[in-house]
């Protein structure tokens, strides 16, 4: 059973949110506040790696991808900003 979110992504990460659920992506997680990675911060997560953005693009919003299999996620949006998280995807293993 799916909850509805308990919170609201900054309009940086929503837009990138909105973006990706035209383009077919799904909501796995959230948005719930998390006050994580700082006190406030709201945080969701896409099923998919992201297919509307790519590492790199400009503004606010930092863009990576992450290797680290701890988090468990490929795409890595982080609004400076507000200190908001949306991740998507699964950790990918590096190219060979």
């Amino acid at each position: 059973m799916k909850h509805p979110p308990t919170a609201r992504l900054c309009p940086e990460l929503d837009a990138i949110l909105q973006a990706e659920l035209r383009a077919g992506n799904q909501l796995g997680e959230g948005p719930v506040c998390t006050d994580w990675p700082q006190p406030g911060s709201i945080y969701a997560a896409l099923r998919d790696s992201l297919k509307t953005r790519k590492p790199g693009e400009t503004g606010p919003v930092r863009h990576t991808t992450c290797r680290d299999p701890h988090y468990g996620w490929n795409d890595e949006c982080y609004c400076e900003l507000h200190g908001d998280l949306l991740v998507a995807g699964s950790t990918q293993p590096p190219a060979r």
